[in-house]
């Protein structure tokens, strides 16, 4: 499995944090995880792009949950497969992707209720920035290359084609415009 690369994006004058995905690839496949706001809540879930660098249609799956190992559903292409809440996971991946995401968070992302990020929470407030329920580590955002309307972040060897092919295919508020 390649080292894990990241994707976030920020709206500085909207929601805040619109998205952060942490990506790992593995051969024909991507696993990640992501997160982001969705009807004025925040969520989170772990991901698979089935097939995504080979000859056949990529099938998304994604956790219902914030748990990778409870239960999954196949998103795309739209077809009862009979998953349940079985895990499409390779046997290994889930904890690989449970340690590269715990990684991701700790380096990245502050949470708004939690009092061992109350110096970048007020970064936030000192500078008006929307911080809803997570935000990016103040200390990060100098990497991020900004917009008036929008702040991102990308691995430099991430494949932004993989950002592409989520934005059309999850439930975050954060998607392509139809």
């Amino acid at each position: 499995m390649n080292e894990p690369a990241a994707y976030i994006a920020y709206q500085p004058l909207g929601h805040g944090l619109v998205c952060a995905v942490m990506v790992l690839v593995d051969g024909s496949d991507v696993y990640g995880w992501y997160a982001g706001p969705l009807r004025g809540q925040y969520v989170s879930a772990f991901f698979m792009l089935e097939h995504y660098y080979s000859i056949h249609e990529t099938a998304f799956y994604h956790s219902v949950g914030d748990d990778v190992y409870d239960d999954w559903v196949l998103a795309y292409p739209p077809k009862d497969i009979g998953l349940g809440p079985r895990s499409p996971l390779p046997q290994g991946v889930g904890h690989e992707l449970e340690r590269a995401q715990a990684a991701f968070v700790a380096e990245w992302l502050v949470f708004s209720e939690d009092e061992a990020h109350a110096a970048d929470v007020e970064w936030y407030r000192a500078r008006s920035l929307p911080l809803e329920h997570v935000g990016i580590r103040c200390d990060k955002l100098p990497k991020f290359t900004e917009t008036p309307l929008e702040w991102t972040y990308a691995s430099p060897a991430l494949d932004l084609n993989i950002i592409e092919c989520l934005r059309k295919r999850w439930p975050l508020d954060f998607a392509l415009a139809a």
